[in-house]
This record gives structure tokens, sequence and C-alpha cells, in this order.
């Protein structure tokens, strides 16, 4: 085993800030902390867990197998791991998350420097430019992530530390413990970090057998140490923004989207120059996003369903344009039911992924994740119909945790299951109808 480079971790540790450090996810940090007050640090944790902590997670699972992401879903069986990852992809893709990357440059970067220019034509010209970089591949993505991104993070450091040196005002009464928590959670959820990483983790695991990396624990060890690298500087990033957040609990108040609220704290701390700075790095880091986001997923469909990539990308970019106009609240209103039913699947999947092959069936992990979706479908149905009734009788649902005790639950009755039976014929059928 070649020993790890302290250059390379640091190399992969940016390269995964990069990834992870979508512009996008910039308006939800200061919400966050906006609405808990002085519990603001509590929901930051819980946010940073699932966002950054989860991702790097499912990272180091993912590559300890050659099958990438598909050796964890491929648990549920091939058609249902189609379906998994078809709308992981969907959700990371042109429903919600390249939509956004447009709707926020929009929000952040034009109307507060511009005022009021149709949408259409901002969005258009915005995945004009993402198309014709996405459909030939080029290597300006590149070029552009090396310098926006750390440019970007320069930016965000300097806000930072004026909301540090001279707070916009104080910061309010914490709220209930319960509510920060779920905010928090579901954040982290609105990141899609752990969703794309699924699919971005064979990008790194790419990079890093270039490096001369080529033994399956030298590559979970670099993951690990460069992911380490990239929490810190999230960490800062994420968790500074949130405060200046906090500190405006008290003076900002009303109805306030999170896209309005990142420009009003912008524009109190650094005025009319850091609206400006702000608007032009998160354009770029937008249209970087975008960009790897396309080339990924239009990839992704195009060899699972054999239609050609440029094709898949130019049906992507069209329904990302027509949705990106809908505004980021609503897009993020939109998303929310989705990510709540999967998102649990894919966290379960990814824990039940640490114990590797010590779990000598796949049974158990198609109970576990089972249990998470019927309890996920079950707290979302009693959201619609405004009762608690499935609230009420599933611990820690108060928090956005409902699903955990099903999931343990039914991982038991799996596992009681195969020592019962084993893998007989009945589990072989089961593999065939899945």
């Amino acid at each position: 085993m070649n020993k790890i480079k302290t250059s390379d971790s640091l190399t992969i540790g940016f390269a995964l800030f990069a990834m992870f450090f979508g512009a996008g996810n910039l308006i939800f940090p200061p919400f966050l902390g906006w609405e808990s007050g002085k519990a603001w640090f509590a929901g930051f944790l819980c946010f940073i867990f699932i966002d950054i902590g989860m991702s790097l997670l499912a990272m180091i699972v993912i590559s300890r197998n050659e099958k990438g992401a598909e050796a964890l879903t491929g648990k549920l069986g091939s058609k249902l791991s189609f379906v998994l990852l078809g709308l992981n992809c969907l959700c990371i893709g042109p429903f919600v998350a390249i939509p956004r990357t447009a709707s926020i440059t929009y929000e952040v970067g034009v109307l507060p420097n511009f005022g009021e220019v149709n949408s259409w034509l901002c969005t258009g010209i915005f995945f004009g430019i993402s198309f014709l970089l996405s459909v030939r591949q080029s290597k300006v993505v590149d070029i552009v992530g090396k310098f926006m991104a750390p440019a970007m993070f320069v930016a965000l450091v300097a806000l930072i530390v004026k909301g540090f040196a001279t707070p916009v005002g104080e910061i309010g009464p914490a709220s209930e413990l319960s509510g920060v928590v779920r905010s928090g959670l579901l954040s982290g959820y609105q990141t899609m970090d752990m969703m794309a990483a699924y699919i971005f983790s064979v990008a790194i695991l790419i990079t890093i057998r270039q490096k001369g990396y080529t033994e399956q624990k030298e590559q979970a060890g670099l993951i690990l140490r460069g992911g380490l690298v990239a929490t810190a500087l999230l960490f800062v990033v994420y968790g500074g923004l949130a405060f200046i957040g906090a500190t405006a609990s008290v003076s900002v108040t009303g109805e306030m989207s999170q896209s309005a609220l990142l420009i009003l704290l912008t524009n109190q701390l650094l005025g009319k120059p850091g609206l400006i700075l702000l608007g032009v790095i998160v354009a770029f880091a937008c249209l970087t996003t975008a960009i790897g986001l396309f080339t990924s997923i239009a990839a992704f469909f195009s060899e699972k369903l054999g239609v050609r990539y440029e094709v898949m990308v130019t049906v992507f970019t069209l329904v990302s344009w027509v949705i990106s106009n809908f505004g980021t609240a609503a897009i993020i209103s939109m998303a929310a039911p989705v990510l709540d039913l999967i998102y649990p699947v894919l966290i379960v999947l990814v824990i039940f992924g640490l114990a590797g092959n010590r779990l000598q069936s796949d049974i158990t992990y198609r109970f576990a994740a089972f249990g998470a979706f019927a309890a996920s479908v079950l707290l979302r149905i009693g959201t619609l119909l405004d009762t608690d009734i499935f609230a009420s009788v599933l611990p820690m649902s108060e928090m956005g945790f409902g699903w955990i005790v099903p999931t343990i639950v039914c991982a038991a009755i799996g596992a009681f299951w195969v020592k019962r039976r084993g893998d007989t014929e009945e589990l072989e059928e089961l593999n065939e109808k899945l």
C-alpha cells in the first residue's frame, strides 16, 4: 500500500469542497440561523451532519466496491435499483437542483443588481451557456471550477468576518429544539448533496486512481482525509452564515424567502459592492454546478436507456428551463415531499453499507429500506391530511426522524427471516421480481 500524500489529500479535499459547495446551498444556513435564534448551532449541527457528513460517508462506502453506487442500491434488486437511482438523478438534475441553480442566479445575481428583468430571458441565457458547455463536455468547467470555488470561499469568509465584527443585530430567543432539529434536517435534505454523492463518487474515484491509488483501502483512506478537509471548509462557511442569519433573528421580521434573506444580509454587511460580488460569484458557481450535473445525469440516463448523450442533455435543458421560472421558493416547496421519501432510504443503504459483507443476505437491506420508505409515506400522508395520527405513534417524528424506529424493526424482522429460512427458493423468486 502506498503512503497517502498530504498534497493529494488537499487536492481531493478541495475537489470535494467544490463539488458540495454549490451556490444553491448558500441560501439554507442563513435562513436556518434566522429561524432558530439562539438555538442556531444545534440546527446547524443537524444540517452539517445530513449535508456533508452523510455525503462523505456515502462516498467512503461506495468507494469500497467497484460497482459504485449500484453496489448499494443493487441490494434492493435491479429494477428497484434503477428506479431509486433514476429518481435520485431526476431530483439532482432537471426537476430540482439544476432549475434551482438558474433561479438562484436570477434572484441573487440579477434582480438585486439590475432590477426587474424578464426571468425567461435570463434563465434562457443561463441554460444556453450550460447546454453548449455540457453537450461538448468542455474542459472550461474544470477551469471555472478551480478558480470560482476558491474565489467564492474568500468572498464568503469576508462576509462572515464582517458579520462577526459588526453583527446585523441581536440573536433572538431560541426556537423549540425539536423544530430546530427538524429544520436542520430538512435543510440538509434540500442541499441534496448526499444524493449527488451517489453519482459524483465515480468521478472522484477516477481522479484518485489516476493519482496511482489502486487499492480500495487507499481510495477510501484518501476520500476520508480529503473529506475532512472539505468538512472543515464547509463547517466554517455554513457555520458562519448560520450565525449571521441568527444575528438577524430580531431585526428582520415578517415573511422572508431564503434568497431574499441572503441578499438582505449581504447588503447590510457589505453594501452594493458586496451584492455585485455575490451576484457574479453565485452566477459562475451555479453555472459550474449546472454543467457538472448535466454531464453526470445525462451520461447516466444515456447509458441506462440507450439514448444519445446529446439528446438527454437537450431534453434536460428544456425541462430545467421551464421549471426554473417557477422560482426558488416554489422549487424548494415542490421538492420537499419527494426528498422526504427518498432521503431516508438512501441514508439506510449507506448505514447498512458500512456492514459490508457482514450482512450475508440482501433481505435485511430490503426490509430496512421498506421500513424507512413506508414510515416516510405515512408521515407524508399525515402532513397532507393535516393530522398527526401517524406522527403520534412513530417516535422522534417531531424532529423528522420518525422513520428510524420502523427501519430498525423491519431490519430485525429481515434478519430473523434470513436466520430461520436462509437464502432459499423464496429469496430467488423475490430477486427475479425485483
